[in-house]
């Protein structure tokens, strides 16, 4: 089994250098990088004392030194650049969204399987030690039955370019509401039925969605995404015993409240943390690979396939189609 494992990172944008960041804080090396160019691999080795460096994604896959690669581009690419790593023999961390739609997610996992290689989205927040107490909260049942889900992830976002354009998987929906449904899909699992409303740009890409999740339960998901408003970012979990209030960013490390049905906080938690937090999903990931894991307990491979169709099913509702599909 592994215990130690080389990490290659494909990719230098912005968030490569974030979970570069708390890598670092962790104490977790990146042995190799690779970029498109050359000289931006030389600039992020440089900054992050990274042995190994490479000009091209297959030359970065096919380094003898590299048990997994972090893939770190843009969602329109994971699926290709995922399937190029677990082809080499590397194990995958994909940031999220997986990819562009569950077709492609599920490639990504049939390869890993066959390959019997490791591969999980990298959807940092569920590792968070923030998330860990809530779900502690959760699963305690002292909320009693969960009869509801209430989160927003809206942000002002009209200088990101990329979310304007289709051919970049643009949106709010996979860029941010990927958080918020993820979220509930935690807690409530797979929808019986989804209602969704979306604001289309001129593009044909959302700028703000709106989604009812209705469960068998008889619980709703009340969920909103938007990137050119700035909303509350938070989230509500209502039980019949009580429910939890989630400061923003609610998919963050950050700080909520236990109020129990007659109004009054029977707990809180605010506790920091040392940088963004995506150190611990690379931990775990290595926990998981040492103990054999192929998919995770936390954020399962099959999950992720499951998220992905729920967000299939939201954009057929809201006319939102990428160029590839």
């Amino acid at each position: 089994m592994t215990t130690h494992l080389r990490w290659g990172f494909l990719g230098t944008g912005w968030i490569a250098q974030t979970v570069a960041e708390d890598f670092e804080i962790a104490g977790i090396p990146i042995h190799a990088v690779g970029a498109r160019e050359i000289s931006s691999a030389e600039i992020f080795g440089d900054r992050f004392n990274v042995p190994n460096r490479h000009q091209g994604y297959e030359s970065l896959v096919n380094d003898p030194e590299v048990d997994i690669i972090y893939v770190t581009t843009i969602h329109p690419l994971h699926h290709k650049h995922a399937m190029l790593a677990l082809s080499a023999g590397k194990h995958v961390l994909v940031e999220k969204p997986f990819t562009i739609n569950a077709r492609e997610a599920k490639e990504i996992a049939d390869l890993a399987r066959a390959k019997n290689l490791f591969a999980m989205e990298a959807m940092w927040s569920r590792f968070l030690p923030s998330m860990d107490a809530i779900f502690e909260v959760i699963n305690s049942g002292q909320l009693g039955d969960i009869r509801a889900v209430i989160a927003d992830h809206s942000q002002y976002l009209p200088h990101v370019a990329r979310l304007t354009e289709p051919e970049l998987g643009g949106g709010a929906l996979l860029d941010l509401g990927i958080y918020p449904i993820s979220f509930a899909h935690r807690i409530l699992g797979t929808p019986q039925s989804i209602t969704a409303r979306a604001t289309l740009t001129d593009k044909k890409v959302d700028s703000m969605t709106s989604m009812i999740f209705e469960y068998q339960s008889g619980a709703h998901a009340t969920l909103t995404t938007c990137s050119v408003a700035a909303g509350p970012v938070t989230a509500t979990v209502l039980g019949t015993e009580g429910r939890i209030e989630i400061d923003r960013d609610f998919y963050g490390q950050t700080s909520f409240k236990v109020i129990d049905k007659r109004g009054e906080i029977t707990d809180s938690y605010n506790h920091k943390i040392l940088g963004n937090g995506r150190q611990y999903q690379a931990l775990h990931a290595q926990k998981c690979i040492a103990s054999g894991l192929t998919s995770s307990p936390v954020m399962s491979i099959e999950e992720t396939v499951e998220i992905m169709e729920v967000m299939d099913a939201v954009r057929a509702q809201t006319g939102v189609r990428y160029p590839t599909e």
